[in-house]
């Protein structure tokens, strides 16, 4: 009998993604915190370095989420039927967190230099609500679609995933 956690390559490196971007996450949730609990200037400073860990950490998000979206959701689309919303509730889920980090830079950017404590605030809420949709999307990619993609992918389809993950 195999197993039940062994995930194939593939499956492996997506999953070990998620490590990378948790530590990131866990790292700019603090941030968010310090600024909910702090006051004064330092909120802007903390703001500042909020900021910058964002706009990288949304970069490698959007690339982990085509290396899914391009690679490994086609190919298990191939298997689950039509009435099957398992890969369109992982999408949009992915719509939705990307959503929120490009809400908070983009309010960022319009509130520019004249930014006070108030417009910190409220834009931080964005990167809070970015963490609390990927920390709940990256647990059931990882208790459910990756097994199951680990059981029904053949061989050769999970050959085909590693081309397409490396190539993406």
């Amino acid at each position: 009998m195999e197993a039940p956690n062994v995930l194939s390559a593939p499956l492996q490196q997506l999953k070990d993604e998620h490590v990378s971007l948790r530590t990131d996450m866990d790292i700019f949730y603090e941030i968010t915190e310090e600024i909910e609990f702090d006051s004064g200037p330092v909120v802007v400073q903390l703001f500042a370095k909020l900021y910058q860990m964002i706009s990288d950490f949304t970069n490698k998000l959007k690339a982990h989420s085509k290396r899914e979206e391009e690679g490994l959701f086609p190919i298990m689309s191939r298997y689950l039927g039509e009435n099957d919303k398992t890969i369109e509730m992982m999408e949009c889920e992915h719509e939705k967190a990307e959503q929120h980090l490009q809400d908070f830079l983009t309010e960022a950017d319009k509130s520019g230099l004249t930014m006070d404590e108030n417009d910190v605030q409220w834009i931080t809420v964005y990167a809070v609500q970015a963490h609390a949709t990927l920390t709940q999307h990256f647990a059931k990619e990882e208790k459910v679609l990756f097994p199951l993609a680990e059981k029904i992918l053949s061989v050769d389809e999970k050959a085909e995933l590693e081309r397409l993950i490396q190539a993406l």
